[in-house]
């Protein structure tokens, strides 16, 4: 048993070295991969991504603090998360119209779907601001989505705020509608190039590794 257990030893350490030793092979793999997915990046289609841009503020002399009270009946406070929650507006209006939006999409793309569009998509906050972004191969298509879309988020924010479903003290404007972007972007190519590395060094260690224990001992068997 401690024989098998001491030779089992002795060739995992002796893979380990044959490793080591042809490690400037296995990193010129992990290059010519790296490289091949760069490559292949640029031969995918350019994307172009436009922007909209939306304020958020709260209005404070809106909030009635004294009829503000808790489930208890003490006096209610505006809280981080409470804020967070109201400025999180915009994003809950592009939500719910969101259906609409992909059904604008397709008119303009047919190759538009519900996970091609949740792709291409983003919406994010930074502050008191949301950007709403949208990718597309045509600069126009990608302009019109936005620019659709965030007409389509406002008239479902002053519908709510005509109903009082919503926040009333706060306050959203469109600041910046979707200009026709000139430059293309590149999507996923760090992702691109770091699966063309790994599996470069997977291709690479695998190969070695069969080749000194097969034909390695072939050699020393003859």
């Amino acid at each position: 048993m401690n024989k098998h257990t001491d030779q089992d030893s002795l060739d995992l350490l002796a893979s380990i070295n044959n490793l080591l030793h042809n490690w400037w092979k296995i990193t010129l793999c992990v290059v010519i991969f790296g490289l091949l997915g760069l490559a292949f990046s640029y031969i995918r289609p350019p994307k172009y991504e436009a922007e909209a841009i939306f304020s958020v503020s709260i209005d404070f002399s809106e909030i009635n603090f004294a009829n503000l009270v808790t489930d208890r009946g003490l006096p209610a406070e505006l809280t981080q998360y409470d804020l967070d929650l109201a400025l999180s507006i915009v994003q809950r209006m592009l939500e719910k119209v969101r259906s609409k939006a992909i059904t604008y999409a397709q008119t303009l793309d047919a190759g538009i779907d519900p996970v091609t569009f949740t792709e291409n998509m983003r919406i994010e906050r930074l502050h008191n601001r949301w950007s709403l972004r949208y990718r597309h191969e045509d600069p126009q298509v990608a302009q019109s989505i936005v620019n659709y879309w965030a007409e389509l988020g406002m008239s479902q924010l002053e519908e709510e705020r005509d109903d009082e479903t919503i926040e009333t003290y706060v306050w959203v404007d469109l600041i910046v509608e979707a200009h026709l972007p000139h430059r293309p972007v590149y999507q996923n190519r760090n992702t691109l190039v770091l699966a063309g590395s790994v599996i470069g060094l997977c291709l690479g260690v695998l190969a070695f590794d069969l080749k000194y224990r097969y034909f390695s001992t072939s050699t020393q068997g003859e």
